[in-house]
């Protein structure tokens, strides 16, 4: 685990295109964590081959703008390579979108440190927060006022002033590094949620269907595996009857296919309470789809 001192707050405006989101603003700021204050800051349009900014409407930027002033964004580009080379971790708000679209840029092919997640590695909300956990949200949890959004470096100082306002942080740090477990256990008992489980502080993760939360070397009177991001696709082997037993293990109902199905962790399919078998892909659909 690393002892985050100084950390990268980074943020990016795309194109909107839904397939292949081209880059077109960058911002960052460079942020002191034992210190809780920003020490840098700064943000530039980056020059695109796109022929339409498809996000206008969100982030109100004129695709023509990211060729006016290339001398500026070299100035900043440089300013963020010294940036990265001070912190510790690299932070953002969904950090996969982020990470994926940055990392495949020339300049950044080589940025091999950690990337710490707001939305998904931190614990930001107390547990018996129900609500939104998007950035705006967060900011607002945190009475912050939202006057800009949409822009990179707005969401960059918006995070800038919730960490300014967390207690302390360097412990949230700390927290957001240690890995999850999973819990074997249904989502729900009857339909109802499974209170034993969450009132351990486990949350269903909707992205890979699993009950996680971050690993403090806790006992649980149910078992618990390392949580792993490999998923494979199951279904229920179960009757009629029991189809509220595979509703409470998080199974859904496919109605074309007739099959209880969800995203399960190889390792886990033991431990449920009926057999399960894979779901393989169908060979004559795949034809299809690569013809």
């Amino acid at each position: 685990m690393s002892q985050i001192e100084i950390c990268l707050i980074i943020d990016t405006e795309t194109d909107g295109d839904k397939d292949h989101p081209k880059v077109i603003e960058v911002g960052a700021v460079l942020y002191s964590v034992t210190g809780q204050c920003m020490l840098s800051c700064g943000s530039s349009l980056i020059t695109t081959d796109a022929d339409i900014n498809q996000a206008y409407w969100i982030n109100k930027i004129p695709i023509e703008a990211t060729h006016l002033c290339p001398q500026q964004q070299n100035y900043f580009l440089n300013w963020l390579q010294a940036a990265y080379v001070s912190a510790d971790a690299i932070i953002a708000h969904n950090a996969n979108f982020d990470k994926e679209l940055i990392t495949a840029l020339t300049w950044a092919k080589k940025w091999d440190k950690l990337w710490l997640c707001t939305y998904k590695d931190f614990e930001l909300f107390p547990e018996q927060y129900n609500g939104k956990r998007d950035l705006i949200s967060l900011s607002q949890f945190y009475g912050i006022g939202i006057s800009c959004t949409h822009r990179a470096i707005d969401d960059c100082l918006l995070l800038k002033e919730v960490f300014n306002r967390v207690q302390n942080l360097p412990e949230h740090f700390r927290i957001a590094q240690l890995p999850l477990v999973e819990a074997i256990a249904p989502r729900k008992i009857e339909g109802s949620d499974n209170e034993a489980v969450l009132s351990h502080g486990f949350k269903w993760d909707k992205d890979t269907h699993a009950l996680v939360k971050k690993d403090r070397s806790e006992t649980f009177d149910f078992p618990v595996i390392p949580y792993s991001s490999e998923r494979k696709k199951f279904k229920a082997l179960v009757s009629f009857d029991d189809r509220q037993k595979a509703a409470d293990w998080g199974f859904v109902w496919k109605g074309e296919t007739k099959t209880w199905w969800r995203f399960a962790n190889p390792y886990a399919i033991d431990f449920f309470p009926f057999p399960v078998a894979e779901l393989h892909p169908d060979p004559e659909q795949e034809s299809l789809i690569s013809a």
